[in-house]
């Protein structure tokens, strides 16, 4: 016969949360018997956490919008292009002055904008077929493309502001 003290103790246990069972569906974790519906029911809530955080990140494909500028070639052009949403492609020359003061503005815009819109460049004498594609004839070029498809671009030396005007009627 079961004594009156040790139902009293099961039912509180109930009542805790607490379940025991002898059945197929459960195991022990720190001695105490869990089903497989609790174990799911965990499993489900870390993988939602896990979705959550995902949706929270930034929206632009792989390897964009690491806040640096990536040189591309003929061979990784296409490629990284038709992987971003919106990407401006800087089309220079090694011995070009307006090229080389353009640097830091691109780099500062592609930190400014990390996560949302991928900065790349391409030397015109280095890959020349690229540059031919696009009718690239003066440098700098900036390329806009938006869906990896080609929508306009700014050439000659332009202001930080210039290019903070372009981006935000793009992304906004």
């Amino acid at each position: 016969m079961t004594s009156p003290l040790f139902l009293f103790w099961l039912f509180q246990c109930q009542i805790e949360g607490f379940i025991f069972s002898c059945s197929r569906s459960s195991h022990t974790r720190w001695g105490i018997a869990v089903s497989e519906d609790d174990e799911l029911l965990e499993i489900r809530r870390r993988k939602m956490e896990q979705l959550m955080k995902m949706a929270q990140e930034p929206k632009v494909a792989e390897p964009l919008s690491k806040g640096q500028v990536v040189h591309l070639t003929e061979a990784s052009f296409w490629s990284t292009v038709n992987q971003t949403k919106t990407a401006l492609i800087d089309f220079y020359g090694e011995w070009c002055g307006p090229c080389k003061a353009l640097a830091p503005v691109i780099a500062q815009l592609a930190a400014d904008y990390k996560g949302e819109v991928f900065f790349g460049k391409i030397d015109i004498d280095r890959n020349p077929r690229v540059a031919a594609q696009f009718g690239v004839q003066s440098v700098p070029n900036i390329v806009i493309f938006k869906d990896g498809k080609p929508i306009g671009n700014l050439t000659g030396l332009r202001g930080y502001a210039d290019y903070v005007n372009v981006i935000e009627q793009l992304i906004g």
